[in-house]
């Protein structure tokens, strides 16, 4: 196989896939698709390093081609171009296609370039042995994620939540399944995390007035075997593409809650969680992007250091 990287890029406007093979050809070895069943025929026939889909095409969406994707070859860095923000599309990029990152049409030249540049390195030194997900239904889901039904005593899911009436219920959905632990604030959760080991956080976007994505990236960077559930409203999609680019957020759950699409998502977080164990390799997937950056207070961001550092003794015998 090539050092060079393997782009496909699939676009159902012809001109577009033209404008970005010549943007790229320079630096890659770039493969081009104006339909779903055109790009699964390349990625079955050879190794893609990186899939860039847009995702309004006819015939098939982008979700659902990167979904397929990842079954195929999950090795293969996915990412999503769209020129609207859909939160159910966006939200369904990220649970069901697993994409790396979200990016904007028109795109932004550089941004698309370093994009693209960091998933190819990614893909190229982790991804290419990777075999195929075998598909699972959601019983398999919860079976493995719950250890066949028996408690799991030693990971703990964490419960980021200001509200105390929806944390206990969330605590309480999950009490027979893992050890469960809330916090109502940030500081909170430092504490959890310095005590327990902790393999899934499911978090709000902020709590007790403060943006939880810094906490979350700086978490991500130190200690990529964690894995993070974000709950959104339907009145954030700006900032549900901005965690996954810039906190790589595992899944999402739309509130209100419903209860059994909810226990699949947790399950198959703490699923990724213990196959990071298994292969701490894999982290790299899900590197945190080095070209963005989150806004933290200067006050939190120093407790999150300070706490973070006193972490690292339990998280290094998996990352060496």
């Amino acid at each position: 196989m090539t050092d060079k990287g393997r782009i496909l890029f699939v676009d159902d406007e012809s001109r577009i896939v033209s404008l970005l093979k010549m943007i790229f050809r320079s630096d890659y070895e770039v493969h081009t698709a104006t339909s779903g069943v055109e790009a699964l025929a390349i990625v079955e026939s050879m190794h893609i390093d990186v899939i860039v889909s847009d995702q309004r095409m006819p015939g098939m969406l982008g979700i659902d081609l990167l979904s397929r994707v990842r079954q195929i070859s999950p090795g293969t860095m996915r990412i999503l171009l769209t020129g609207y923000s859909d939160l159910v599309a966006i939200i369904g990029a990220v649970n069901e296609g697993e994409v790396y990152r979200f990016l904007n049409k028109p795109w932004d030249h550089a941004e698309i370039k370093a994009v693209v540049a960091e998933a190819a390195e990614i893909g190229i030194a982790t991804g290419r042995n990777l075999p195929a997900v075998p598909a699972e239904s959601d019983a398999d889901v919860m079976a493995s994620g719950s250890e066949s039904g028996t408690k799991s005593a030693s990971v703990t899911l964490l419960v980021l939540e200001e509200n105390q009436k929806e944390r206990d219920e969330i605590l309480q959905l999950f009490r027979s399944d893992y050890q469960v632990l809330g916090a109502a604030s940030i500081d909170e959760a430092l504490l959890v995390l310095e005590q327990y080991d902790v393999g899934v956080i499911v978090s709000e976007a902020r709590v007790s007035g403060e943006d939880t994505g810094g906490f979350l990236r700086m978490l991500k960077q130190q200690y990529p075997l964690i894995t993070t559930v974000m709950l959104c409203s339907s009145a954030d999609s700006d900032l549900v593409v901005k965690l996954i680019n810039e906190v790589q957020i595992f899944r999402f759950a739309l509130k209100p809650i419903r209860n059994n699409v909810f226990r699949l998502v947790v399950s198959g977080a703490m699923k990724e969680h213990h196959r990071f164990r298994v292969a701490p390799e894999l982290t790299a997937m899900s590197k945190v992007s080095t070209s963005f950056t989150v806004e933290q207070t200067t006050r939190v961001s120093g407790t999150i250091a300070r706490s973070l550092a006193k972490l690292r003794s339990r998280f290094s015998f998996f990352l060496h």
